[in-house]
């Protein structure tokens, strides 16, 4: 379970990230969804196929999980969907915010910053 921290900047109905959190596969996927979500808009079982095909995510999902994710990033306004007709039926498109993006950046700076301290860590 995610430990809470004290600071101020996670109100307002935004999504929280904080240093003080530590940082997860679940962090590590959220960043994966956005990055797929900021070069087109999707659909779940197209991102969740998508997942499958990259080579830096080397974990693996059932799709309820990313449709939960997806849930929680539409709810704080981090990406956005139009019901579209596809294959099958209506189906939801995603689409990343522009509030999503300042997320998704704070997020690769999170990581940066823990690619810097792991490499420091090897080296030691």
């Amino acid at each position: 379970m995610r430990r809470k921290c004290g600071c101020q900047h996670g109100q307002g109905g935004n999504m929280h990230r904080c240093e003080e959190t530590g940082f997860s596969t679940g962090d590590f996927l959220t960043a994966v969804i956005l990055k797929l979500l900021s070069q087109k808009p999707m659909h779940g079982y197209e991102l969740y196929e998508k997942l499958q095909q990259v080579d830096y995510y080397p974990f693996k999902h059932d799709p309820s999980v990313i449709y939960n994710i997806l849930r929680k990033l539409e709810h704080h306004g981090i990406i956005e969907f139009k019901v579209e007709e596809g294959n099958g039926g209506l189906r939801k498109v995603y689409s990343i915010t522009e509030n999503g993006i300042k997320y998704f950046n704070n997020l690769l700076k999170l990581i940066d910053t823990l690619k810097e301290s792991f490499e420091e860590f090897l080296k030691s």
